[in-house]
């Protein structure tokens, strides 16, 4: 069994550790996609038939949200496509 003074200075250790290495943390950032790989990206997904399953989903998960009580019946969402950054209004399938 660990003795609490050793569970005190474990976490304050760490918590010393955490700040002095805080600033190593900043160390992610976004970059813009490299043109060629975003022209692949975007012919990928200028076909219909790619954003079907994404909005059936979308579309399922607003319909839940509406069962439950959590949105009003008239509820719409907006929802962005991860791949090209298109955006779509979802309606739920059922007014309820």
């Amino acid at each position: 069994m660990i003795s609490r003074r050793a569970l005190l200075l474990g976490a304050g250790g760490s918590l010393v550790a955490c700040g002095a290495y805080s600033s190593q943390a900043l160390a992610l950032s976004e970059e813009p996609m490299h043109p060629e790989d975003l022209s692949v990206l975007t012919l990928a997904c200028q076909k219909p038939a790619t954003h079907v399953q994404f909005l059936a989903d979308a579309r399922l998960a607003l319909s839940e949200e509406i069962k439950l009580g959590l949105k009003p019946a008239t509820a719409t969402e907006m929802v962005v496509c991860p791949l090209c950054h298109c955006s779509f209004q979802v309606v739920p399938d059922v007014m309820f």
